[in-house]
C-alpha cells in the first residue's frame, strides 16, 4: 500500500505533466523559429534577428525579483499560475500588432514583436522559478532523474505534436487560399499556440501547493541570492551553464538565418527536422533519466556534449548544392535530452531544499545573460563583417567552426562538477 507521501507525489506529478505536455504543444505552435520566420517577413536583419533571440534573456534578469515576491507578495502557487497565463496572453495578438504596424514602418513592426516576445518570456521565466522551486519540493531526491526524465518526455511528445499542428494549419491554409501572405498562417499558429499556454495552467491549478514546505516562503530573498555564488559546487555548475550559455549564444542567430537565407530551406521544412529531434528525444527521455539516477548527471552530461557540440559542423559542410546536411545537426541534438535530464536534476540536488528558489533564479538570470550577450555579439559581427565586405557564407563558415570548438571545450567544465549524494527528505 503506497503512503500518503507517494500519493501526494503521484498525484502531483501527474498534474505537472498534464501541465508540460499543454505548454510544449502550445510552444511547438508558436516557437522562435515561428517568430524569426516572421521577423524576416518583416525585412529583419541578423541584428534584429538576434535581437529576437536575445532580448527576453535580458529581461529575465528580473526573474531575480521571483523569491521576494514569493516570499512577500504572492504565494509561490499564485505566482506560477499567474505568470503563465498573462505570458500565454500577451501572444494572441502579438504577430498581428507586429505586422500591422510593419506595413507602415519595418522597424517600428520588429520593434513591437521584440517587445511582446520580452514580455512574454519574462512573465513566463518568473513562472517558471517559481515552478521549478515547486517542483523540487514535490520530487523526492532519489527519484528526481527518473521522474524528471519523465516530464521531459511529455515535453517532447508536446513539442512534436505542436510542431506537426503548425505544419498542418501553414499546409491546409495554404492549400485552401495559394495566395496568401506567408505571415497570415504563421500569426494563425501563434495564436492557437498561445491559447493552448494559457490552457496548459489548468493542471497546475489542481497541483498540490505544498504552501508549507520552507522553500514555498523564501528566507532571505535578496541575501539569498548572493549567497549561492559563495557555494563552491553551485558556482561551478554556473560557470558550466554560461559557459555553456556563451558557445550556443554565438551561432544562435547563424543557425536561425542560414537555412532560409542561404540553403532555401523553408519554414515547414525547419519544422520537419524539429519534429525529428524531438521524437528522438522522447524516446530516449525516460531512459535517461534512468542513466542520471544510476550513473550520475555528470557522466550522462559528459557523452550528451561530446555529440551535441557536433551540431555546427552539419551547418559548416550544408550549402545550396546540398542543404540536406544540415539535418545531421538535428540527429546529434537528439542528445540534448541526456543535457537537459541532467541539468534539470543536479541544478536542484545542489540547491537547498529549504530555501531553492533563490538559487534557481540566480541559475537561470546568469545563463540566460551569457547567452543574450553573445547572441547579440555573433549578430554585431555578421552585420559588420558583411558590411565590411566580407561575404556572408564565409562568415557563417567561421561562426560554425567557431561554435563547434567552444562547445567541445564545454567537456571540461561538465568534469569539475561536482554531484551532491543523494538526501533524504
Amino acid at each position: 500500500m503506497e503512503s500518503g507521501d507517494d500519493q501526494l507525489v503521484r498525484r502531483g506529478m501527474r498534474l505537472a505533466n498534464a501541465n508540460a505536455a499543454l505548454w510544449a504543444v502550445g510552444n511547438g505552435l508558436v516557437s522562435t523559429t515561428l517568430v524569426v520566420y516572421l521577423a524576416l517577413d518583416l525585412g529583419a536583419q541578423g541584428l534584429a534577428i538576434s535581437a529576437i533571440l536575445a532580448a527576453p534573456r535580458f529581461a529575465g534578469a528580473l526573474r531575480l525579483a521571483a523569491p521576494a515576491l514569493m516570499a512577500r507578495t504572492l504565494r509561490r502557487k499564485s505566482l506560477c499560475l499567474a505568470g503563465y497565463a498573462l505570458s500565454g496572453a500577451v501572444l494572441v495578438g502579438m504577430p498581428f500588432l507586429a505586422i500591422g504596424l510593419g506595413r507602415s514602418n519595418t522597424a517600428v513592426g520588429v520593434a513591437v514583436l521584440v517587445a511582446s516576445w520580452c514580455v512574454y518570456h519574462l512573465l513566463e521565466y518568473v513562472a517558471t522559478v517559481a515552478l521549478w522551486s515547486w517542483l523540487g519540493d514535490l520530487m523526492p531526491p532519489d527519484a528526481r532523474g527518473r521522474l524528471i526524465g519523465r516530464r521531459e518526455r511529455w515535453l517532447t511528445v508536446g513539442r512534436m505534436i505542436g510542431m506537426a499542428a503548425s505544419f498542418a494549419i501553414i499546409a491546409l491554409w495554404n492549400q485552401v487560399d495559394p495566395d496568401v501572405e506567408r505571415w497570415r498562417p504563421l500569426a494563425g499558429s501563434a495564436v492557437v499556440g498561445a491559447l493552448l499556454l494559457v490552457m496548459s495552467v489548468l493542471p497546475l491549478a489542481r497541483m498540490p501547493g505544498l504552501a508549507k514546505r520552507p522553500s514555498a516562503a523564501p528566507q532571505r530573498p535578496w541575501r539569498s541570492l548572493l549567497a549561492c555564488l559563495a557555494d563552491a559546487d553551485y558556482r561551478r555548475l554556473l560557470v558550466f551553464s554560461c559557459y555553456l550559455a556563451v558557445a550556443n549564444g554565438l551561432t544562435g542567430m547563424a543557425q536561425s538565418m542560414y537555412p532560409l537565407r542561404v540553403l532555401g530551406v523553408e519554414y515547414r521544412g525547419m519544422l520537419a527536422m524539429r519534429m525529428t529531434m524531438y521524437a528522438g528525444q522522447s524516446a530516449l527521455a525516460p531512459a535517461a533519466g534512468g542513466w542520471v539516477a544510476e550513473l550520475g548527471a555528470r557522466r550522462v552530461m559528459t557523452l550528451s556534449q561530446l555529440l551535441v557540440a557536433t551540431g555546427p559542423l552539419f551547418f559548416w559542410i550544408a550549402t545550396p548544392a546540398a542543404p540536406w546536411w544540415v539535418a545531421g545537426a538535428f540527429l546529434v541534438w537528439i542528445a540534448y535530452v541526456g543535457l537537459n535530464v541532467g541539468l534539470d536534476t543536479i541544478k536542484l540536488d545542489l540547491a537547498p531544499a529549504e530555501n531553492n528558489a533563490p538559487h534557481l533564479a540566480v541559475y537561470y538570470t546568469l545563463s540566460d545573460l551569457a547567452n543574450g550577450v553573445m547572441l547579440i555579439g555573433g549578430g554585431l559581427m555578421y552585420d559588420r563583417l558583411v558590411a565590411g565586405g566580407a561575404r556572408a557564407e564565409a562568415v557563417y563558415s567561421g561562426l560554425f567552426l567557431a561554435g563547434f570548438v567552444l562547445r567541445l571545450l564545454a567537456v571540461g567544465l561538465i568534469l569539475r562538477l561536482r554531484e551532491p549524494p543523494p538526501r533524504a527528505l
